[in-house]
């Protein structure tokens, strides 16, 4: 967009009195190729392009968007939102400073530079080898997502004009098994992503992964059913960080704490986790999955460290949470897309490394559960209790693993497992996934160290423990 543009509509804008005023401009284009049942079942390009418009005053904000991006169609709909107010003009849009983005996350192969039908045969090779670990693979789901987005954002704010302008690239790959026999059914996947271009074709060993997948689904069939009751839980690293993203990440960000409605709200410097624990939310990791240079407000991403040692250091925040908040915005604020408010949510939020070695917190365990994967779960921020269910869960006995069981239900308050973590590994990763909240589904990247809880509840069909 031409910046004078964006300088007329933010003027407008401004008029009745706002404070803040910001115009989001977003171009993405979306790809996806997908085999499902032994045939090519979808090839789509979705595009997504239009503006959305954002003012605050004190504890007030409006928003509105349009896809009509004409300076006529951006300034009447400036001229309804400044209606929302009826003060004096305290701010003008002036000349707009560019803020230069990093390429610390731009693709070293564009997604065009490899066909669509070099793409499906990449997916077929997968889709062969999930079939050829057993006949009762029923069914090899194979998909690719790539998303190519830039977005340009202008901002008035406490008098300072700037315009960002960030690129995202982003590519996923997806296999996911079903393996039946008498009538049941179970499911192993693999998907990891990265915030890369064609390149992560490249790098990613699709047919292992892919054949990993078919090989749960198929070991899945004959596991006896998961014991319930309360005991310690080894939880894997990768995705094994949802669980601290659902049950510890969403309460800490800006739109819980502003409104008081966390656990965690004014116990900043109290003590909330066991000494080993330190949490990170990173928006700054090269081709993380969730990160970018800017936030969707034009804020610079950072590296926050919310809980060290066990001691809540900072909370997630954004400009208008951060109003409540009396606090600086972290460049955690993001959205879908430009129909949505932006608000504050994570990026690349994990838990750290610790001093021991996943093999040295299974032999510490001599009963109990080894929590490898997860398939969902739900979390209520208000008072932080959780469910999730482990779709790759192993049963320890004497220090060593005893056999797959079936799926497993971990429940309980992220608060109460916070101090119950007693060992921490030193593998930590991350992994791709996708949180959908109050401003859309977003690209972000959960993770953690393999780590034991001391106890759990545990849901499970087996025998009470």
């Amino acid at each position: 967009m031409q910046k004078q543009t964006a300088r007329a509509v933010l003027d407008a804008a401004l008029r009745t009195g706002a404070d803040f005023a910001e115009l989001y401009v977003q171009s993405k284009k979306s790809h996806a190729i997908e085999i499902n049942y032994k045939r090519v079942d979808n090839v789509s390009t979705r595009v997504v392009y239009g503006a959305g418009l954002r003012l605050m005053r004190g504890l007030r904000q409006v928003y509105g968007y349009t896809s009509d991006l004409s300076e006529r169609a951006l300034t009447a709909l400036a001229d309804k939102l400044a209606a929302s107010f009826d003060g004096e003009r305290s701010l003008s849009a002036g000349e707009f400073a560019e803020i230069k983005s990093s390429d610390v996350h731009a693709p070293a192969k564009e997604h065009a530079s490899v066909s669509t039908e070099r793409k499906i045969e990449y997916l077929k090779r997968g889709e062969s080898a999930m079939y050829a670990v057993s006949p009762l693979v029923v069914n090899a789901r194979c998909a690719i997502g790539e998303t190519d987005e830039t977005v340009e954002i202008f901002t008035v704010k406490a008098g300072v004009c700037r315009v960002v302008r960030d690129r995202r690239v982003h590519t996923r790959v997806m296999a996911i098994a079903t393996a039946g026999k008498d009538g049941a059914f179970e499911v192993g996947s693999f998907s990891p992503g990265l915030s890369k271009g064609a390149e992560f074709y490249d790098e990613t060993d699709f047919e292992a992964g892919a054949r990993e997948a078919a090989e749960d689904a198929v070991a899945l069939l004959d596991a006896p059913e998961c014991p319930s009751g309360n005991m310690p839980v080894i939880i894997g690293n990768k995705f094994g960080g949802v669980l601290f993203h659902e049950a510890c990440g969403h309460p800490l960000e800006g739109t819980a704490i502003s409104h008081n409605t966390s656990p965690f709200a004014g116990k900043i410097g109290q003590k909330v986790a066991s000494d080993i624990v330190t949490a990170i939310d990173d928006g700054t990791i090269p081709h993380g999955w969730g990160s970018e240079c800017f936030d969707d407000e034009g804020e610079p991403s950072t590296r926050n460290v919310l809980i060290e040692n066990g001691v809540l250091k900072s909370y997630m925040t954004d400009t208008f949470d951060g109003r409540r908040m009396n606090a600086a915005p972290t460049g955690a604020c993001r959205r879908e897309s430009y129909k949505y408010l932006p608000t504050t949510r994570m990026t690349n939020t994990y838990i750290a490394s610790g001093k021991s070695t996943p093999e040295e917190i299974i032999k510490a365990t001599k009963y109990g559960l080894y929590c490898v994967g997860f398939n969902g779960g739900s979390v209520d921020p208000t008072t932080d209790k959780f469910n999730f269910t482990s779709s790759k869960t192993y049963l320890v006995k004497d220090g060593k693993l005893a056999g797959l069981v079936k799926a497993a239900s971990l429940v309980g308050f992220g608060y109460d497992i916070l101090p119950k973590i007693d060992m921490v590994g030193n593998d930590a990763e991350c992994a791709a996934c996708m949180c959908g909240a109050a401003s859309g589904s977003l690209f972000v990247a959960v993770g953690q160290p393999t780590l034991r809880v001391a106890e759990m509840t545990v849901g499970g069909k087996g025998e009470t423990v």
